[in-house]
């Protein structure tokens, strides 16, 4: 049994052997392995930025945490870097930064940092891009990779802050952009949206029927705002390739215990959950994306209350079932899942308005929160708090089609990131 290695140099001399007859077949040609042949670094404000480039298509990546370091191993990659190709130009947090090319032809990119760093990596077409920044330092850390390589392709309309659009008595037809298809990626096409093995998301308008949620000054609901959101959502996964469901379609109430039921019944591989948020303060703007898990944050603590809204037995004496829920649900392997779809969402919903429609979103980052809604998925499950309808003119602006589109629009985009594995967020 021959190993990997030596098959791939027996291919590369009947390569060589047939391209000095003046014949190179496709098929011989297409064997050849990408090799990563540079690496650059770049900093951008409190992140580092490291471009590892290469000469054919990007493998797809495999992502593992070890301690202070982060693996990415490649498949069949040769390496024509020197093992430390930064050497002499990594700084905090990065200690350093290696490229080894083990048997079997894999490579493997291997970064360690100094104390605590988040980091997002994305894959594109002939190259690796890696953030890093100290934890904390950078809070959208993913977006400028968003920006310069995912950025809307749709006119820029300005939409000052002062004059936003009239907010529409019915549901406008979405107008979906597709999401520009990656040389790496291979796109699912609609008649293979439906077949078994594609995945599914399951869509969650919150509230509905006789409980409301939350509400602007000017009367406009939560329940039927998330409810268009939704229903946009749906349409652009469509457009994307991407199963959708939705757990309401209508004006009804459903129990927040059910929602997720639902989903388990419908095995999804995604839970997202639409709500819009509210504060005291009505100056507040912006969007926040949460994942399962415990907190000590008094403004989440009273988000979470607000949602949870004492049904399906969460509140007073029952906080005690939920923390227990919570503690074992931090042993669950979903749960880093849902924090990295979290923040890719966080990432490009406020990258896509911002390039989009010519706004400034505030970015309130990825958290985490006891919301009982997000209890007992079995698979990766998200709550996704829009923007505020107590501030007016961001109320204003989430009850427009053209805002709801592109809103969408990138939390489909984030959701393909997620199912092809060509964006990745996490914490070292």
């Amino acid at each position: 049994m021959y190993s990997d290695t030596v098959i791939y140099r027996l291919i590369a001399l009947a390569v060589a052997a047939v391209a000095q007859l003046g014949v190179m077949s496709p098929a011989l040609a297409a064997l050849d392995p990408p090799t990563l042949n540079s690496a650059r670094i770049e900093r951008r404000g409190p992140t580092l930025e490291l471009h590892f480039g290469f000469d054919g298509a990007v493998p797809r990546l495999n992502l593992s945490e070890h301690g202070n370091k982060l693996w990415i191993e490649l498949a069949r990659t040769r390496v024509a870097t020197p093992p430390r190709p930064l050497f002499g130009q990594e700084s905090g947090p990065i200690l350093s930064v290696r490229a080894i090319e083990a048997d079997g032809g894999k490579s493997r990119i291997v970064v360690e940092v100094i104390g605590k760093a988040d980091y997002a990596v994305a894959r594109l077409p002939h190259e690796i891009v890696l953030r890093i920044a100290t934890t904390g330092a950078d809070p959208n850390i993913a977006a400028p990779i968003v920006v310069h390589n995912d950025t809307p392709h749709r006119s820029r309309r300005a939409l000052a802050r002062s004059d936003p659009p009239p907010a529409p008595d019915h549901l406008e037809p979405a107008s979906v952009r597709p999401l520009p298809q990656q040389a790496s990626v291979e796109p699912v096409t609609s008649s293979t949206a439906n077949a078994p093995g594609h995945p599914l998301v399951m869509i969650d308008p919150g509230h509905g029927g006789y409980d409301p949620g939350t509400q602007s000054s000017s009367g406009v609901l939560e329940k039927d705002l998330a409810l268009q959101i939704a229903t946009r959502l749906k349409s652009s996964l469509a457009a994307r390739g991407i199963r959708a469901e939705l757990t309401r379609s209508t004006d009804e109430f459903i129990s927040l215990s059910e929602r997720t039921r639902i989903a388990n019944n419908a095995s999804a591989d995604l839970f997202v959950s639409i709500h819009l948020n509210s504060s005291p303060n009505t100056d507040t703007t912006g969007i926040e994306v949460y994942y399962l898990n415990n907190t000590t944050d008094r403004a989440t603590i009273r988000l979470a209350r607000m949602e949870n809204g004492g049904a399906d037995g969460y509140g007073g004496s029952n906080d005690s079932n939920l923390n227990y829920i919570l503690t074992d649900l931090r042993q669950n392997y979903k749960a880093a899942e849902a924090a990295s779809v979290a923040r890719m969402i966080d990432a490009q919903t406020v990258a896509d308005l911002d390039a989009g429609l010519g706004l400034n979103v505030n970015a309130l980052g990825a958290k985490m929160g006891p919301f009982y809604v997000l209890v007992g998925a079995h698979m990766p499950a998200v709550l996704v708090e829009c923007g505020f309808l107590s501030n007016p003119g961001e109320a204003q602006r989430l009850a427009g089609s053209g805002y709801q589109d592109v809103l969408a629009g990138a939390i489909a985009g984030s959701v393909v990131h997620y199912f092809n594995a060509d964006l990745a967020v996490g914490n070292l």
